[in-house]
C-alpha cells in the first residue's frame, strides 16, 4: 500500500509482491484469519490503517472504511499512468463506430458576407435591417442585395464538458463495475489537468444519482433494473446552461427496461432512449454508448441509434473499457485543438 500510494508502477509492485517471501508469509496469515474472524476487531483494522488515516487518504465512518478525495486522486493518478502506458497496444480500442460531433458555437457578432460562407450562418435579422436601411420596401416586398447579407461568426471552443454515466444495475457486479470505476477515476485525473474542462459523474439503475467524481470509489454494490433514459436526461439537464463541446459516455451491459422507477420492458424503454438521443443531437451533445455485452437487444438498440446517426456505439469488454474512453477523450481533445488552430 505504501508503494501504491507513492505512485509506483502497479506491475512492478505486483512482481515484487509475488516474489517476496514476506508477501507469502502475510498471505498465509490472511488465510489463517479466515478461520479466526473473531480474533480481528475493528480496533485492529483501524490500527493497521492508521498511517493512511493520518495522511488523509482513508477515513472510518460508522465502522466503514472510506477513501477520501485525496486518496481517490492518488488512485486516479496511478490508474491513468497505467492506462496511458498501455495505449500503445494495437489490440486496445473500440470497434464499430458511427460518429457525430459538434465543435463550434455561433457568436452574437456578425459580419459582411465573404466567399465560402455557409448559408446556415446567415444573421437574418441584421440582413433584413440592412435591406430596409438601404432602400425602403416597395409594397410588401423587400429586395435583398449581396451587400445586405450578414453572417454569424463561429467560435471554436477548447472547453469540453464530459459526462460519465455508469450503469449500476445488478448485472454490472464484479469486473464490469470495477472497470467503470477505474475509467471514471482516470478521466477525472485527465480533466483535472485541463482547468477549462468539466466532468460530471452519474450512477443509475432504476433511479439516477449524480456524485462527486472522487466518491465513485465508495459506491455500493450494483443492484436494481436499468433506466437509461432517466440517466441520459439527468446529464442533459445538468449541463443545459454550460457551454463547450459536450460528450456523454454511457457505460452499460444490459438493455433498457425501466422508466420512472417502473419496469416497462425493452421495446418501450428503447423507444424512449432513441427519443432522448434525438434531444441530445438537438442540444449539441455527442452521445457515446459503451456496451459491455453483445446481447441481441443491445445490438438492436445500437442499430436504432446508428441508423439515425444520433450516437456513437462501442462494443468492448471490461478489460478494454478504460482504454476506449481515455483514448477517445484524448483524440477528441486533439481534434478540438486542431480546429482552433
Amino acid at each position: 500500500m505504501d508503494r501504491f500510494f507513492q505512485d509506483k508502477d502497479a506491475d512492478d509492485i505486483i512482481d515484487n509482491m509475488v516474489a517476496d517471501a514476506l508477501w507469502k508469509e502475510l498471505a498465509q496469515k490472511v488465510r489463517q484469519l479466515e478461520y479466526q474472524p473473531s480474533d480481528l476487531t475493528p480496533e485492529d483494522v483501524e490500527s493497521s490503517l492508521q498511517e493512511y488515516i493520518e495522511r488523509g487518504e482513508l477515513q472510518i465512518e460508522d465502522g466503514k472504511i472510506k477513501i477520501t478525495p485525496k486518496g481517490a486522486r492518488k488512485l486516479a493518478n496511478q490508474i491513468l499512468r497505467r492506462i496511458l502506458k498501455n495505449l500503445g497496444d494495437p489490440k486496445l480500442g473500440p470497434h464499430g463506430v458511427e460518429q457525430t460531433g459538434y465543435g463550434a458555437w455561433i457568436s452574437l457578432a456578425s459580419r459582411k458576407y465573404e466567399i465560402g460562407d455557409e448559408y446556415a450562418r446567415i444573421d437574418f435579422e441584421k440582413t433584413l435591417l440592412n435591406a430596409l436601411e438601404r432602400k425602403p420596401r416597395a409594397g410588401n416586398k423587400i429586395r435583398l442585395e449581396l451587400e445586405d447579407f450578414q453572417f454569424c461568426e463561429e467560435i471554436h471552443q477548447t472547453k469540453m464538458v464530459a459526462g460519465i454515466i455508469i450503469d449500476k444495475s445488478g448485472s454490472m457486479r464484479g469486473d464490469k463495475f470495477s472497470a467503470a470505476i477505474d475509467t471514471s477515476l482516470a478521466l477525472s485525473e485527465l480533466i483535472r489537468r485541463e482547468p477549462e474542462d468539466l466532468l460530471k459523474v452519474y450512477l443509475f439503475s432504476h433511479h439516477v444519482a449524480e456524485i462527486p467524481y472522487y466518491d465513485i470509489v465508495n459506491a455500493s454494490s450494483p443492484q436494481g433494473f436499468t433506466d437509461i433514459t432517466a440517466a441520459l436526461h439527468a446529464f442533459r439537464r445538468g449541463i443545459s446552461n454550460v457551454q463547450g463541446d459536450k460528450q456523454a459516455y454511457l457505460i452499460t451491459d444490459s438493455e433498457p427496461n425501466t422508466e420512472n422507477g417502473r419496469f416497462v420492458g425493452f421495446d418501450k424503454a428503447a423507444a424512449s432512449v432513441v427519443q432522448e438521443a434525438l434531444y441530445y443531437r438537438k442540444a449539441g451533445i455527442t452521445l457515446n454508448l459503451i456496451m459491455l455485452d453483445e446481447s441481441a437487444k443491445l445490438k438492436q438498440l445500437a442499430s436504432l441509434l446508428v441508423r439515425q446517426s444520433i450516437g456513437r456505439v462501442f462494443f468492448t469488454c471490461p478489460l478494454k473499457l478504460e482504454g476506449v474512453v481515455i483514448e477517445d477523450y484524448l483524440n477528441y481533445k486533439k481534434k478540438m485543438a486542431r480546429s482552433v488552430r
